[in-house]
């Protein structure tokens, strides 16, 4: 019979082989194999066999048949086990498969796996890189700002990208050198958020921003707020200001951190 493995990888496939297969242990593996090889493409096999006694004839013709139809779709194949008829088994079978195969005993289980992830490191495609078509500038109206506004408004003209522009909103704060602190300012949000919108226009207008742009005022914390807004909109670049300081200065460092490890896509760190 066979018997499935739980394996964090969605390009190797293991099962222990247990006993001698039959037709009907076939019959009911086969098309789950064959549904997994469709969804994934190429995969590689763990096949542990435990007390393994062969196959009956019907069993062996199944197989064979199934290696011959998927020779190209298996990267490599690890067949860990003891005995002697084991690694008969798989030498022969290296006569009907081009696939790469090789026997390891169970004490070598642990190289094993590492022949397998080395295969798919060193095999797996690489995607084809696409021209950016939408890019994200967050801004905090800082001199930071201004010069990731300058690279964004270059690398949008360059590959003729839709460019939004963000400022998030966020309670106020006081800024100490050591830290921030929250602060309660009579203003309501509508004003603050009024403030910000004239802002945002006369910083689009002075680093020379298109008048198709689109500006963009939120509610939120910027280093959740950056993020989920690139993902909503379907953004393939967001650009950031960075800098190496204390006090307010790191605290926005911290932003630019978060959404270069937390956003979906590529995220360009402009220096100041």
């Amino acid at each position: 019979m066979f018997e499935i493995i739980p394996v964090d990888d969605r390009h190797i496939l293991a099962f222990k082989v247990i006993g001698k297969l039959t037709d009907a242990d076939y019959q009911a593996f086969l098309p789950e194999l064959e549904k997994l090889i469709q969804e994934q493409g190429s995969i590689s096999l763990y096949i542990e066999l435990e007390d393994f006694q062969g196959w009956e004839a019907k069993a062996a013709w199944a197989d064979l048949k199934f290696d011959l139809q998927h020779d190209k779709d298996f990267r490599r194949i690890a067949i860990v086990g003891d005995t002697f008829l084991e690694h008969s088994g798989i030498v022969l079978a290296n006569f009907f498969t081009r696939s790469e195969m090789r026997f390891f005993s169970k004490d070598e289980a642990e190289s094993a796996w590492d022949w397998l992830k080395e295969n798919l490191q060193a095999t797996e495609s690489i995607k084809p890189v696409q021209p950016y078509r939408k890019i994200l500038l967050a801004i905090d109206f800082s001199s930071h700002s201004e010069r990731a506004a300058l690279r964004a408004l270059e690398l949008s003209r360059c590959h003729e990208a839709k460019l939004e522009v963000l400022h998030v909103i966020e309670d106020p704060v006081f800024y100490t050198e050591a830290d921030a602190i929250s602060a309660d300012i009579p203003l309501g949000k509508e004003t603050l958020k009024e403030q910000a919108e004239e802002r945002m226009r006369e910083f689009a207008k002075r680093v020379g921003m298109d008048k198709d742009a689109i500006l963009e005022v939120q509610w939120g914390r910027p280093k959740w707020a950056i993020v989920f807004w690139a993902r909503k909109k379907g953004v393939d670049l967001v650009i950031v200001g960075s800098h190496g300081r204390h006090g307010v200065e790191r605290l926005l460092g911290s932003v630019s951190s978060s959404v270069l490890h937390s956003s979906h896509c590529d995220v360009l760190v402009v220096k100041y």
